[in-house]
């Protein structure tokens, strides 16, 4: 019997998980959202974000340094609890070990009908 298939970037793209498509759109404004309480916050915008395709971009010059947890001048920064009591340094590595898995679950559910399209996070 002979099987004829799409090429990969084709299925792909209709699966919506091309860097444009609907679910990697989708999986990214999760991930800002679950990645929000991690990200350090007392006063200013470091908070405020855009996204661009499958990037998630903060916008602030100073968002650099709190990412890293360090100051311009090397020495390292103490996140203030007050607003945002997960706020660390590498949220979205503290967001994946968290939550990966609830947005993995929110996708498969929301697209495709529950069906375990990832077996393994």
């Amino acid at each position: 019997m002979k099987v004829k298939m799409q090429p990969t970037s084709a299925i792909i793209k209709h699966l919506g998980i091309d860097p444009n498509g609907r679910v990697q759109k989708y999986f990214t404004k999760r991930c800002a959202d679950y990645m929000d309480k991690f990200v350090p916050y007392d006063e200013g915008n470091l908070a405020d974000y855009r996204i661009d395709g499958n990037k998630i971009i903060y916008q602030q010059p100073y968002a650099k340094y709190q990412y890293y947890g360090i100051s311009k001048s090397g020495k390292p920064l103490n996140y203030s609890k007050a607003k945002h009591e997960l706020a660390t340094s590498y949220w979205d590595r503290a967001m994946v070990s968290a939550n990966m898995k609830d947005i993995v679950d929110e996708i498969q559910n929301e697209f495709f009908g529950g069906k375990r399209w990832i077996t393994r996070i």
